[in-house]
């Protein structure tokens, strides 16, 4: 009997796998992920202000692996997200991170359940990112940086839209209020989350000079902080950028809707993956892409019904 060469024989058992693996996954996704905007002013945050930049690590950490903890435990299992999962993610948190961590490798379940979900989080991170770095550098025209960078984001296919929406409907979809009411410590978290991503825009706008930002989002660090430890459950509703940095809300207005946009749809997701009227993971992804496509993608701003006319009162 002829036998192959060892290196022929793993090369189509790897074929095979891969053949296998294909067939089986009718859901399979390209990974088509852009490179962030390139300029000068990248990692600015980073560099200059490196105690607000490891706190936003801390944040990518958190959102990742919520949402596999969610995933494996069915959004059931109560002391698995509000002690193990939220106790993981403070854990993160208090290392202060140097960098942002790898997502992929936090939540591969999840990843694989939705990935285009997640690449729309990440563009919008990106441009969270973005700004902040544009707010902290020393970029002389940061008018004409930020209007550069909304553009660049808005040519993504993941690109949210920059339309105000009616978040009170968004709230109100048959599985809204599950993960905030089942899990209200780890709720509060998130919700903390975006408080500090929203709170620092008008203090670093405003202060003058590198050593002036420093001291202005001290007190913003100090609220995030003990909100860590002693979460805000009382809140009803996820922090508004118009809220808490009304001037950037009022310069920028496109960017803080997409950004209260995109929260939103966090917290949306977290209730899919907590829901059992969502029993299986395919219903999950399913319900998951729905949202996305029809109520926050800009692509569907023709046909979107959650997108708040001028005239109507928004949350």
């Amino acid at each position: 009997m002829m036998r192959l060469p060892s290196n022929r024989l793993g090369a189509l058992v790897v074929l095979a796998t891969v053949v296998f693996v294909l067939a089986g996954c009718s859901q399979f996704e390209p990974r088509d992920k852009r490179f962030y905007y390139r300029a000068l002013w990248n990692f600015a945050l980073r560099e200059d202000l490196a105690e607000l930049d490891s706190e936003f690590n801390g944040v990518d950490f958190g959102h990742s692996n919520l949402y596999e903890n969610l995933l494996l435990t069915g959004g059931k299992d109560v002391p698995a997200i509000e002690d193990r999962a939220r106790k993981e993610t403070l854990a993160f948190i208090a290392t202060r991170p140097r960098l942002n961590p790898n997502e992929e490798a936090i939540a591969p379940t999840y990843m694989k359940l939705a990935w285009r979900a997640q690449n729309t989080f990440d563009e919008a991170h990106a441009l969270h990112r973005a700004t902040y770095d544009i707010v902290v550098s020393d970029e002389p025209d940061k008018d004409r940086a930020l209007r550069n960078v909304l553009a660049y984001y808005r040519e993504s296919v993941y690109a949210i839209t920059a339309k105000r929406l009616d978040h009170h409907r968004l709230d109100q979809l048959p599985y809204s209020k599950t993960f905030r009411q089942r899990f209200p410590l780890f709720n509060a978290t998130i919700w903390s989350y975006h408080y500090l991503q929203v709170a620092v825009y008008d203090p670093l706008q405003a202060a003058r000079d590198l050593a002036a930002k420093t001291q202005a989002v001290r007190p913003i660090l100090a609220t995030y902080r003990r909100y860590l430890e002693q979460p805000p459950v009382e809140w009803t509703f996820m922090p508004l950028t118009a809220e808490l940095s009304p001037s950037f809300a009022a310069r920028y207005p496109e960017i803080a809707n997409i950004f209260d946009n995109l929260h939103m749809l966090h917290d949306n997701i977290s209730d899919i993956l907590a829901s059992e009227l969502l029993p299986t993971w395919d219903a999950k992804r399913t319900e998951i892409y729905r949202l996305v496509n029809t109520y926050y993608l800009a692509s569907a701003d023709a046909t979107n019904p959650m997108i708040v006319q001028d005239r109507e009162r928004h949350h």
